[in-house]
């Protein structure tokens, strides 16, 4: 036993390190619900069906159901198709390619009905980067990274009914950049002649890059109930966090920011929304299973993101107390469907599919998180043999094209000194290729 654990401790010990420096992803909002090659194929309808150590994230409940002491290893890609065009420009997310990691581990004690987990994960994150002037003022570089640390327990009182609960550690690290145009309407630009910010690189010009650090803590339950040998009724809560970046860096760019190139700001907390699941399972035989699950996410909790400068921040001598930009994110509803069927003892075929909201608003869509409707279209493959399993999973996410009229590309709600360009009338397409692939060892 002492082993076991010992071995557990060391692949999480390493697996941190790696992780802390390789968890730069995107998803639609900022959430990611795949963590592992089997979740995926099955479109992560697995709240009441999963199998393995992965239920620390997905329902902790259901680890006391996960056969024998295991390890769980997964890594996963992300290719993001995105684009912007406005007026017959256009402009690309230059981050198209980002890599995520996840770690779990499960052990059973012998003669007691508790089973306890341990996972390292990345729920939330987003990143965007582009280098076109004409959406500045909207977004240049955005990004945010977290990392979960999730201890769980489960117990198992009988083989009717699981309860389960985890306790998550998160780090995080957030940057932002952006433009933003002084220029009253009418008045032209010193340096470039041209009226407003219509010309890159004017004196009434500036921009803004943010980055911190941040702590917190949240925690996740769910229960499991069995009323018959072939269907599982499962259900979990991952409860809010909030992200306080409340000691952010700004380095302020432009000749109208000469005596304030560095300052220390404070960011309104950022929030990681409460999420519900909601699964039935159903083993139709011996070799084939599906699950559906419903899934809620108060986005709505996500009203602004906004930061307060210290007073002495001034460009060309007038104040710039900060930013406040609207988000009003609305709170969304996800459908999935997952099933499986086992061709022998050895292999396992998989199929899913995901119908998906937007939690953004068209009034404030902008390049930063570009965010639309979604269907999700799933499939993957498993083989175990001995102690060992092998599982790849993949997913192709079609996001429903957006043609929206709003001011986010002008950068209207950063300042009261708008840049007069051309208004609204975006269009927004975004695919995701998402490939993930785990290796499993039960001791």
């Amino acid at each position: 036993m002492r082993t076991k654990i010992a071995i557990i401790s060391a692949a999480f010990a390493i697996f941190g390190i790696i992780a802390i420096g390789r968890r730069d992803i995107f998803a639609g909002g900022f959430m990611v619900p795949h963590q592992s090659a089997r979740a995926l194929g099955l479109a992560s309808a697995v709240t009441a069906g999963v199998d393995d150590p992965s239920a620390v994230y997905y329902n902790p409940a259901a680890l006391s159901e996960v056969s024998g002491n295991n390890l769980l290893v997964s890594g996963s890609t992300i290719n993001v198709v995105s684009t912007v065009e406005n007026g017959g420009r256009k402009v690309v997310n230059k981050h198209d390619d980002n890599f995520l990691a996840s770690l779990f581990a499960n052990y059973h004690f012998p003669g007691t009905n508790f089973t306890i987990g341990m996972g390292t994960y990345t729920p939330f994150g987003l990143a965007t980067t582009y280098e076109q002037p004409f959406s500045r003022f909207a977004a240049q570089r955005s990004e945010l990274k977290t990392i979960f640390v999730t201890p769980a327990l489960s117990w198992h009182p009988s083989k009717y009914f699981s309860a389960g609960a985890g306790f998550s550690f998160i780090h995080s690290s957030g940057l932002f950049s952006r433009a933003v145009c002084f220029a009253p309407p009418g008045v032209p630009d010193p340096i470039t002649g041209a009226t407003g910010c219509a010309v890159q690189g004017g004196l009434l010009e500036g921009r803004i890059r943010l980055t911190d650090t941040a702590n917190a803590f949240t925690y996740n339950v769910g229960l499991l109930a069995k009323p018959t040998d072939n269907v599982k009724i499962g259900f979990s809560y991952r409860a809010r966090a909030d992200l306080r970046f409340d000691d952010a860096d700004v380095k302020l760019g432009g000749p109208g920011f000469a005596a304030n190139r560095s300052i220390k700001a404070n960011v309104r907390p950022i929030p990681l929304p409460p999420v519900i699941d909601a699964g039935v399972f159903w083993q139709i035989n011996r070799s084939w299973g599906a699950e559906f699950v419903y899934e809620y996410v108060r986005w709505s909790e996500f009203k602004r993101f906004a930061a307060v400068f210290p007073p002495a921040t001034v460009f060309l001598g007038t104040p710039v107390p900060g930013f406040n930009l609207p988000e009003n994110w609305k709170d969304t509803s996800t459908l999935r469907l997952g099933s499986y069927y086992s061709l022998n003892k050895n292999w396992e075929i998989r199929g899913g599919i995901t119908l998906g909201e937007t939690p953004i608003p068209n009034r404030t869509l902008n390049p930063a998180i570009p965010g639309a409707d979604q269907l999700s279209l799933n499939g993957g493959l498993g083989y175990k043999w001995s102690n060992f399993s092998a599982d790849l999973g993949y997913a192709a996410v079609f996001s429903k094209m957006r043609r929206i009229t709003n001011n986010e590309l002008e950068g209207l709600p950063a300042t009261g000194f708008p840049f007069t360009g051309a208004p609204g009338k975006d269009k927004y397409e975004t695919f995701n290729n998402f490939v993930s692939l785990s290796f499993g060892y039960r001791f």
